[in-house]
């Protein structure tokens, strides 16, 4: 008797997991209204004119490209002009009149720029 009871247990707790026989039908889905997108606003590209693009006074010191940096004229390092080494750390702040300028490691100048 109790075998025959837990069999009709087990068989209705089966019967219980089957899926039904009939899907339901799914809701219908109403479109949503989507927003129009406003354009992005054009991008800036910063100007490559030397002329319109010197803040830090660089056009006066291009000439000392290719020199020592310890030739008169080349300005000392201090709050407004880096003197850059291959290997030295530099912090990535943006001063626009800040002069950089880049020296290889013979210490000749090999470049300059605002920043």
């Amino acid at each position: 008797m109790k075998n025959t009871f837990l069999a009709v247990v087990a068989g209705i707790a089966l019967m219980a997991c089957s899926p039904s026989t009939e899907p339901t039908p799914a809701a219908p889905v109403e479109p949503t209204a989507v927003a129009p997108v406003e354009p992005a606003p054009p991008v800036t590209t910063p100007t490559t004119d030397p002329a319109a693009a010197d803040t830090c006074n660089m056009a006066q010191y291009t000439a000392l490209i290719g020199k020592p940096s310890t030739d008169a004229g080349v300005p000392a390092a201090g709050p407004s002009v880096r003197i850059i080494k291959p290997g030295d750390q530099v912090t990535m702040d943006f001063s626009e009149a800040r002069l950089n300028i880049d020296v290889d490691a013979a210490g000749v100048i090999t470049g300059m720029r605002c920043g």
